[in-house]
């Protein structure tokens, strides 16, 4: 017997099931197509994202490198004045033969500009990073608000420097600008030497801190880093011109272990200790180690900066 099949066998409920599983399947592809191209998308976004990312660390580097340059040009502008006011110094006042070492350092301080135009020169009047507090994102808000140089912010009040921040919300209310405006006075005067003073006295700005805690100054690692500013440890006799490891190790053995101590050695007992050592010391000139000892031991570093910059290791320059 030969069975035929029949549509109208087809139960009701299995004409409305097969379109919706054909629905269901189209479905799924289509989500699985659409899922494929949001994964897609989201990813070229976090590519995206971290290629903006590394973008604004190079605009921040680069941002950074020119405030340096800035730096290393005006330190170049103010040394070739230097050596031009050196220059014509030393033609108008030419003397026949040598001079001795004190008359060399006499000289360099006759000729040589001050430090405070030196470091000036260098820092300019726009370099708001070297007062407590400030860093590179918080200059770029004071130029945003029109504060550009030391002389605008002291002449701002606390309270309106506190009003400038308070614009941005939350987002510096931990920061303290009390100090900034007589920071940025000293700053502007040129009064270096009162501000680093007045910078240990700080932390990050803030004034409200322990007087006997006494922190780093942020100008002297500021000049420190651009190299016009000797940093050496108390009693470290490598801070004398012609002194290096070496002859340091010597001066040690030999009991000359402080500024003091080398200051008041005579210059016949350290070419002794030298000679002793053998001919690798032949060449060191001790004669001006005593007189640089001295200056070191009193805290006279301008003049021993002065004297160091008429010798070369250790003797005065031909």
């Amino acid at each position: 017997m030969i069975t035929l099949f029949s549509f109208c066998n087809i139960p009701w409920w299995l004409t409305w099931l097969l379109p919706f599983l054909l629905g269901l399947a189209l479905g799924y592809l289509l989500w699985a197509r659409y899922k494929s191209i949001v994964e897609d998308l989201e990813q070229q976004i976090n590519t995206l994202n971290l290629n903006i990312k590394e973008l604004e660390t190079n605009l921040e580097t680069c941002k950074n490198a020119r405030t340096t340059l800035d730096g290393d040009l005006a330190l170049l502008r103010g040394k070739l004045r230097e050596s031009e006011l050196a220059l014509s110094e030393v033609l108008a006042t030419k003397t026949k033969g040598s001079t001795n070492i004190a008359a060399a350092a006499s000289l360099a301080a006759t000729v040589k500009p001050s430090v405070e135009d030196a470091w000036f020169a260098a820092i300019g009047s726009t370099t708001l990073q070297i007062i407590e507090g400030i860093g590179p994102k918080m200059q770029e808000v004071l130029n945003d608000n029109g504060i550009y140089s030391f002389g605008e912010i002291s002449a701002k009040t606390p309270v309106e420097l506190r009003a400038i921040l308070d614009k941005y919300g939350d987002k510096y209310r931990i920061i303290d600008p009390n100090t900034w405006p007589q920071q940025a006075r000293l700053a502007n005067d040129k009064d270096w030497k009162a501000l680093i003073q007045l910078q240990k006295s700080l932390d990050t700005g803030r004034s409200d801190i322990d007087p006997k805690h006494e922190t780093d100054s942020k100008l002297e690692k500021w000049l420190i880093r651009k190299g016009l500013l000797r940093a050496w440890k108390t009693d470290d006799l490598k801070a004398m011109e012609g002194i290096g490891p070496k002859i340091e190790g010597l001066l040690h053995a030999a009991g000359i272990k402080t500024w003091r101590a080398l200051a008041d050695t005579p210059v016949e007992k350290i070419q002794e200790i030298l000679d002793a050592a053998g001919a690798n010391f032949s060449l060191a000139d001790p004669a001006s180690w005593p007189q640089q000892a001295d200056l070191a031991a009193n805290g006279k570093w301008d003049q021993l900066n002065a004297l160091q910059d008429y010798l070369v290791a250790g003797r005065e320059k031909k």
